[in-house]
């Protein structure tokens, strides 16, 4: 039986027509969800804890919702394949996608998404990937809502911001109000620099950051 608080919390994160099927994940798979902050390199995960014999399940807290469900079910197939084959199959492999994508199905996805995510998701749906980030119509779909929701709209700053993969290495840019310096392509991410510490991450070719022009330095 799912609390009334934790519907409360539901209700925070996941879009409304989504709530009920949601909600009765929990007790039937037995998770422990965490929302946690943004990170750069992953929307969510999975792990399971042999000791306890528990699946924890973590997803970004500042994803849309129409994001937060759609990495929520991403976890929750991984939670079924690892209790049907534990280790045996590929993360994700043929077992995972064709979970997914049946999890996926059996939500309402005409009242959940919007019309121009919609598309989008049932495309991505016919070859699930590792993650919709690198479905670009999806990509671009998603990230045009906030966390709450909204749609975000075209303002004069967002008409300032570009995409990594139009920056060149060396390029200094902002991504969440802090400073990075663009660095070399491993495989399919791109290897960034924090310009404050250092420290090194991996982004999406499609992430949208504003780039420091000359005169902004």
């Amino acid at each position: 039986m799912i609390r009334e608080e934790h519907l409360d919390i539901f209700r925070r994160y996941f879009p409304e027509p989504s709530i009920d099927m949601v909600s009765s994940m929990f007790p039937r798979y037995g998770i422990h969800l965490e929302i946690t902050r943004t990170r750069l390199t992953r929307h969510g995960d999975f792990r399971y804890e042999p000791s306890s014999g528990k699946y924890h399940i973590t997803v970004n807290g500042s994803l849309s919702p129409y994001s937060f469900l759609l990495t929520f079910i991403h976890e929750i197939a991984h939670l079924v394949v690892h209790k049907e084959y534990k280790k045996a199959v590929k993360p994700h492999g043929s077992e995972w996608k064709a979970t997914f994508r049946c999890l996926m199905l059996s939500l309402p996805l005409e009242d959940i998404y919007p019309s121009d995510i919609l598309p989008h998701l049932l495309d991505y749906l016919k070859n699930p990937l590792a993650t919709s980030d690198r479905h670009n119509g999806l990509h671009r779909a998603l990230n045009s809502y906030d966390s709450h929701g909204r749609k975000i709209n075209n303002t004069k700053e967002d008409n300032d911001l570009c995409t990594i993969e139009e920056l060149q290495a060396g390029d200094k840019f902002i991504f969440r109000e802090r400073l990075y310096t663009l660095g070399t392509k491993r495989r399919r991410l791109y290897l960034c620099t924090l310009v404050e510490n250092g420290n090194q991450y991996l982004f999406s070719p499609l992430s949208q950051v504003k780039k420091i022009k000359h005169d902004d330095k």
